[in-house]
């Protein structure tokens, strides 16, 4: 992924002037820090948003190439994501989640209008999103597989399995981004599999 521009304002002049080395109730947003994290966001505190950039830019871009045809759209779209979740920090609750799952919900609508304004097509998985840097020719060929079958499913039950798979959300993360519950996100994760397994055969498994 080439280095992505910040263009907008306030969050760029935010991130340039915040201390690269994190605190350390930043370096790991889970239970107790989670909550510090969520309130200094809100606040708009460079040291926090460099944090969530720096730990959550890399899978944001993964979200937006599985969802758009070329890696300048992702880049673009990204940073407008970012931007976004900038300017509603104070919308930021504490719900007993890491900020990803927030983010991952400003992401999925950013990616939504997009595809809607400009191709109104349903969501499309690209490959590239799939890629490994080590998985050799045969893992490739795993990867490209995987990608077609997912691209098959019904366009909720493709995403939950790339928000779960691809990029690691747990149950109720995905459930926030998705705005649904975990039991939906359950039911159409098992949906998912199932299909997936008669696609791919009985050797394939998603853990």
């Amino acid at each position: 992924m080439t280095a992505l521009a910040l263009r907008w304002g306030g969050l760029g002049l935010a991130l340039a002037s915040a201390p690269r080395r994190a605190e350390a109730d930043d370096a790991a947003p889970d239970g107790s820090a989670s909550a510090g994290l969520i309130e200094r966001l809100r606040r708009r505190e460079p040291g926090a948003w460099r944090v969530l950039f720096e730990q959550e830019m890399p899978a944001i871009y993964r979200y937006a190439y599985s969802r758009v045809p070329s890696a300048e759209d992702a880049e673009d779209l990204a940073s407008l994501i970012f931007e976004q979740a900038w300017r509603s920090a104070e919308h930021l609750e504490d719900r007993g989640l890491p900020p990803r799952a927030w983010l991952f919900g400003i992401a999925r609508h950013v990616v939504t209008e997009h595809r809607r304004r400009l191709f109104r097509a349903p969501p499309a998985v690209a490959l590239e999103a799939f890629d490994t840097p080590d998985a050799g020719l045969e893992g490739h060929a795993e990867q490209v597989a995987l990608a077609k079958a997912v691209a098959q499913l019904p366009p909720a039950d493709g995403e939950v399995v790339t928000l779960r798979f691809l990029h690691g959300l747990s149950l109720a993360e995905t459930a926030a981004a998705m705005g649904v519950t975990v039991d939906a996100v359950k039911a159409r994760q098992g949906r998912a599999l199932r299909k997936l397994r008669e696609l791919l055969g009985e050797e394939f498994a998603l853990r």
